[in-house]
């Protein structure tokens, strides 16, 4: 974990043109998502990179005035940045000093963000599918289809005749540096290329076969079971038919079932997630179970309160749907799970499950530690003391018993709040 001290300096470069029109796309669409503190940092961060061709860099300190923000506040806005691809930060670190290099990229353009599944799908969370679609629609150009006539415009070639043995179009091939229209990539868990290298080797399916749409799919599907590349590559053969058309060529139904039942459980105590969790770095037993949510998938998470056993279909199916309908990370499923759970006579039910996961997605939810804070302030702002049955202590228990091999006691839902409020205020960890 990196504190950032006010003292610790910062450059700031530009990785991409930004034009007029970036300003009312990112103001338009980026902000429901980011927020308008991120928005602020986007913004000074952009002028700021301007300055610096003249003065030399500043420190946080001087940033953090500039804003009237504080270094928790300021580090919240920057991983939101950075989440979108707006944003990329380089820590360098001197004997003396640390230097963070912030790297500006360019929005994608309208076009792009509403293609963009994981975008478009963010703006239809924050403000609801109405106004999501009458943004779509503010950016849609008008048809020329009712245009009578036939076009006559010139070509380049009619315009202007070139000699293309003219020395000046051979010194042209030499191109140049000029920094031009970049986007930065979103990080994702799933690899790509490792997924399309194996299903290569393995079959005779290209990737000219899939869509931006199932792969996403694929992605969502294997991040939620834990099924690495490889495997996803082998179980997409089974599920492939060629003579579908574009776009339907996988039964994403059967390929769900394989990737629930796809599970080698003498594997789960020792497999490591490929993303980097937000792990508690604390050495209590919550801080132990927020990891441990944190870096299991929710299926490896269920197997575990069962001693390993494989979890029913019925409940990969609430955890997928979850997943799939209100688009939470895996460490909040799991602190769904948990909870009901733990509330619910050891009953995980579909209706209680779907009204938790809305409640943490209306309130953007995206860390396990997050989830665990609000589901116990609002169960004790309603005065009501969770009752948490003796078995679901014991199911809870083994859950360090099979993964961390702890002896202590598993802290029950009640004694949550204290502890996670012993933590306080984000105080600038990067």
């Amino acid at each position: 974990m990196v504190i950032l001290s006010e003292n610790d300096y910062l450059d700031v470069k530009l990785k991409s043109l930004i034009a007029d029109y970036d300003n009312e796309t990112i103001s338009n669409l980026y902000q429901p998502i980011i927020g308008y503190a991120a928005l602020a940092v986007y913004f000074t961060l952009v002028s700021e990179a301007k300055n610096q061709k003249v003065t030399s860099v500043i420190s946080h300190g001087q940033m953090l005035n500039r804003l009237q923000m504080a270094p928790g506040d300021f580090i919240s806005a920057r991983k939101k940045l950075e989440g979108v691809a707006l944003l990329r930060t380089i820590l360098e670190k001197k004997e003396n000093c640390k230097i963070y290099h912030y790297q500006i990229y360019a929005p994608k353009t309208p076009s792009g963000f509403f293609d963009d599944t994981l975008l478009f799908g963010m703006l239809i969370k924050a403000v609801g599918e109405t106004d999501a679609n009458r943004f779509k629609t503010i950016y849609q150009l008008s048809s020329n289809s009712g245009v009578d006539g036939d076009d006559i415009s010139s070509s380049f070639i009619d315009a202007y005749r070139p000699d293309f043995d003219d020395p000046a179009f051979l010194k042209a091939l030499s191109g140049s540096d000029a920094i031009g229209r970049r986007n930065g990539a979103i990080n994702s868990e799933f690899k790509y290329e490792l997924f399309f290298k194996t299903l290569e080797e393995i079959s005779q399916i290209s990737s000219d076969a899939f869509t931006k749409k199932d792969m996403k799919e694929i992605e969502r599907l294997a991040t939620l079971n834990g099924i690495t590349e490889e495997d996803a590559a082998g179980m997409i053969t089974s599920v492939y038919d060629p003579y579908a058309g574009r776009g339907k060529h996988i039964d994403f139904n059967k390929l769900a079932t394989m990737f629930q039942e796809q599970t080698n459980y003498s594997y789960l105590l020792t497999k490591k997630m490929n993303r980097r969790p937000n792990q508690n770095s604390g050495s209590s037993v919550l801080a132990g179970k927020i990891n441990i949510m944190e870096t299991r998938n929710p299926k490896e998470f269920l197997a575990l309160l069962q001693n390993g056993s494989q979890p029913a279909s019925s409940d990969l199916k609430i955890v997928n749907d979850l997943s799939k309908n209100f688009h939470l990370t895996n460490g909040v499923i799991n602190a769904v799970v948990d909870y009901v759970l733990s509330t619910n006579n050891n009953i995980l039910s579909r209706a209680l499950c779907e009204k938790v996961a809305a409640s943490l997605a209306r309130e953007n939810v995206t860390t396990t530690v997050d989830a665990m804070n609000y589901l116990v302030k609002v169960r004790k702002g309603r005065g009501t003391k969770i009752e948490k049955p003796a078995k679901t202590s014991e199911n809870a228990a083994k859950v360090h018993e099979n993964a961390e091999k702890s002896e202590d006691k598993e802290i029950n839902w009640d004694q949550l709040l204290d502890d996670l409020d012993e933590g306080g205020e984000d105080n600038g960890k990067a």
